[in-house]
């Protein structure tokens, strides 16, 4: 027996590591949607570490300071998103099953669960992060989706074609996750399918109504996370869509019924915006947190190059490697337990944010249209309102709610 111990003093693992993929889906018990299965393929993503990283990647960022329970992340909600694309996919093809194509609903369903891959540390705010770090960047999480994706499937060698999924059906993949809104030329502009299968880039990202899978995911989610209600009934709307054809042959989405459906998609998106998304404090908390991260990025040494050498936070998209180290608790917990004065802004503010000594909101006003007059006003009456103020004591926080 003494034998078989390492030097720790343990004995070693004898169980050999997995070589092989599984064979076999399995089927995980959601807190939203009920019991999803994931197909095979989807388990091989979902089990590496680069897709792991999304479950130290929340949700709704900052949302959690002021409504606690919603800590749920960017992992559960690309598991809602594969498990809706492929009910959806099913559900509108049933009524035309020469459309149905088993690598087709495959492809559907790898596409919802990569399609927030890019996303870094707080969600949406890193893309404001990296905006004011470097701007003119252009950065979107979309676009790091589609690399940490291909870098996944190089780094863990995923055997696509062993599912037949050749180089067009992860061109399509592709195209599902990031396709800049339909503008019909002459000539159909997308390379995985053709204009006939046209309906399928509507149920991942849709640009037409803007209501896919992705949207109705999200809201239920963190509707139910924040305790806040949402009327949209998904089933409902499965069951009322179906495929349509225009006169050039391009399909898309359409309703038998319902048609009132849609309107409560906006409703609930306006009222998680207003109540959840964008609350007072949450903007507060966001603006603290975009100062910490600004205040770190030249200093902190999280991420390294090939050689060792410091690569900026606002950088590390650049390269899918240096982005993979970026998670929430990792970036806030490295600024809260540094030492150095460099970093000594960044702790402070985090600490502030910590021990709820945030931000004054001095003024406020809402604007149906807002331009740079606008914002040279809102700092003139601020200041006004609180006496001396210098440059850098006001920033001016945007409220966007779009039906």
């Amino acid at each position: 027996m003494a034998d078989e111990l390492n030097e720790s003093g343990y004995e070693s693992p004898t169980k050999p590591t997995r070589t092989i993929p599984p064979l076999y889906s399995i089927t995980i018990k959601d807190n939203v949607h009920g019991y999803i299965r994931v197909p095979p393929l989807c388990r091989m993503i979902m089990d590496t570490p680069q897709f792991a990283r999304l479950k130290s990647v929340k949700q709704l960022g900052c949302c959690h300071y002021v409504y606690p329970t919603s800590t749920h992340t960017r992992f559960d909600h690309s598991l809602g998103v594969m498990h809706l694309a492929s009910k959806f996919y099913v559900a509108l093809t049933e009524s035309h099953p020469d459309l149905y194509s088993p690598v087709d609903h495959l492809c559907v369903q790898v596409a919802g669960l990569m399609h927030d891959m890019g996303h870094g540390p707080f969600s949406h705010l890193w893309e404001h992060f990296v905006s004011e770090a470097d701007p003119g960047c252009g950065w979107r999480h979309e676009q790091s989706s589609l690399d940490m994706f291909l870098y996944l499937v190089r780094k863990n060698d995923i055997p696509l074609m062993e599912w037949e999924v050749g180089a067009r059906d992860v061109e399509f993949i592709l195209e599902l996750v990031k396709r800049e809104p339909l503008v019909m030329k002459d000539d159909w502009p997308y390379k995985g399918r053709g204009q006939e299968k046209a309906f399928l880039y509507e149920i991942i990202a849709n640009y037409k109504s803007g209501i896919d899978v992705d949207k109705m995911d999200y809201l239920h989610r963190d509707g139910k996370a924040m305790g806040l209600p949402v009327t949209f009934d998904i089933e409902r709307y499965f069951s009322a869509a179906c495929i349509a054809w225009n006169s050039r042959g391009t399909s898309f989405i359409s309703l038998r019924k319902g048609m009132e459906d849609p309107v409560l998609v906006y409703q609930d998106r306006s009222r998680l915006h207003r109540k959840g998304y964008q609350h007072k404090t949450v903007k507060v908390i966001e603006r603290m947190m975009l100062d910490m991260l600004l205040a770190a990025d030249p200093f902190l040494d999280i991420v390294k190059d090939d050689e060792g050498g410091l690569v900026r936070m606002s950088q590390a998209w650049r390269n899918p490697e240096e982005f993979d180290v970026l998670s929430d608790e990792f970036v806030e917990k490295s600024i809260q337990h540094s030492r150095g004065a460099s970093l000594a802004e960044a702790r402070d503010i985090l600490e502030r944010i910590h021990t709820r000594e945030l931000y004054s909101v001095v003024f406020s006003k809402d604007y149906l249209l807002f331009d740079k007059i606008c914002q040279e006003k809102l700092v003139k009456m601020a200041k006004f309102g609180q006496g001396k103020l210098v440059e850098g004591d006001l920033a001016v926080l945007f409220k966007q709610v779009n039906m």
